[in-house]
């Protein structure tokens, strides 16, 4: 979470400075034949890792997430692919909603005027959770994209059961892997061509489909008591990979690279016996805003662009010095932090008991309806 704000506190950028942090084999090329000046090389080399590390936190973001929803699946004795779909369902949809309805509708930074007919579809694209494969990928908040994307990832989570199930978690990831990199090949060349990526494929579930099906192969080996995949190797020659690959137009293929890193990270830390040390005091904050990042995650974009904005408004001239305006933007964290936690704890957890109050009546519902067992002497067992 805290490399998603280090990097969107870099968005207010302009200039040649943003301009070769998005493209920074150019900026390379300009800086050789000396059109740049050392002042904005010096800056370049201190906030490309903040806007490039995005990436890698996204990347985490849907490795955990293959992690995390396969190991929810696989805990029962019996999966149930309805009850992880409502478990999913309340855990996300509801506090998505009202942080959409309160930022689309209200937050002067983000609302939308409703001035024009598009301005409706705008708001059902995103109620629909499809609006990462329309024009409308950034409106409200650019950190909602990844919301209907995941949730299109749950979709397709029992076709890679299916896969998994007729072949093998290793050959399953080799049909998603190339449906993966055939998409980020084509966005490349896209991009040559047109110099802007086609949202409709870059945006899209299968694009990410091989990178977020990595967590549940890690979980899948995990409870098998397999070996860990990726594990042999350092996850620093996965993330200089990615850092080499981070710049457009090879930037599509960077993000793999991260979900790589996160993986190799993660496959260590299991392998690893806990000893059961108490946490540090920054262990426990990180363990608690953990908690709190989806609705940080929700908040934090919006509430970035209002603090930056406040600071152009009292300090003119601010955003002409990157490091300053990185830095005040970066201070939003003072709001967005507690408001996250408040998010959480009023509107995340009443949602998620809402949905174990759901599965507890579907539970009931389905046990009247399931007929007793009847032993050979005709008495009913006891279920």
């Amino acid at each position: 979470m805290f490399l998603v704000l280090f990097c969107h506190s870099t968005l207010a950028f302009r200039g040649v400075l943003n301009d070769g942090i998005y493209d920074p084999v150019k900026f390379l090329g300009q800086t050789l034949a000396g059109k740049i000046s050392l002042p904005i090389v010096i800056e370049f080399l201190f906030f490309y890792p903040c806007r490039a590390c995005g990436w890698l936190a996204v990347a985490a973001f849907f490795v955990v997430s293959g992690f995390c929803i396969h190991l929810s699946y696989s805990q029962p004795a019996k999966p149930d692919l309805g009850a992880f779909y409502i478990r999913r369902f309340f855990r996300i949809y509801p506090p998505y909603v009202v942080m959409l309805l309160v930022f689309g509708l209200l937050f002067p930074y983000s609302q939308i005027v409703f001035s024009r007919w598009s301005d409706w579809v705008r708001l059902a694209a995103h109620l629909l959770l499809i609006h990462n494969l329309s024009v409308y990928l950034g409106a409200v908040s650019a950190s909602f994209w990844t919301i209907p994307v995941e949730t299109q990832l749950y979709l397709l989570f029992p076709v890679l059961l299916i896969l998994v199930r007729r072949y093998s978690f290793a050959k399953a990831l080799w049909v998603v892997g190339i449906i993966q990199f055939s998409l980020q090949v084509a966005t490349a060349l896209f991009f040559n061509l047109y110099n802007a990526p086609p949202f409709l494929i870059s945006a899209s579930p299968f694009y990410y489909w091989w990178s977020w099906s990595l967590g549940a192969y890690l979980v899948d080996a995990y409870l098998k008591g397999q070996p860990l995949p990726f594990q042999r190797v350092s996850p620093w020659l996965w993330f200089v990979a990615a850092m080499a690959t981070s710049g457009f137009a090879a930037h599509e293929f960077c993000f793999p690279f991260f979900a790589l890193t996160t993986v190799s990270i993660f496959a260590r830390i299991l392998t690893k016996k806990s000893g059961g040390e108490r946490l540090s005091w920054f262990g426990q904050f990180l363990r608690i805003t953990g908690l709190w990042s989806y609705s940080i995650y929700l908040i934090h974009h919006p509430l970035l662009v209002a603090v930056g904005e406040g600071y152009k408004h009292f300090f003119p001239g601010i955003e002409n010095n990157p490091i300053l305006m990185f830095f005040a933007m970066l201070s939003g964290a003072v709001i967005i932090l507690p408001l996250g936690g408040l998010s959480y704890h009023f509107l995340e957890k009443p949602s998620i008991a809402w949905g174990k109050r759901v599965l507890k009546r579907r539970a009931q519902r389905l046990s009247e309806r399931t007929p007793p067992a009847i032993s050979p002497a005709g008495e009913a067992l006891p279920t």
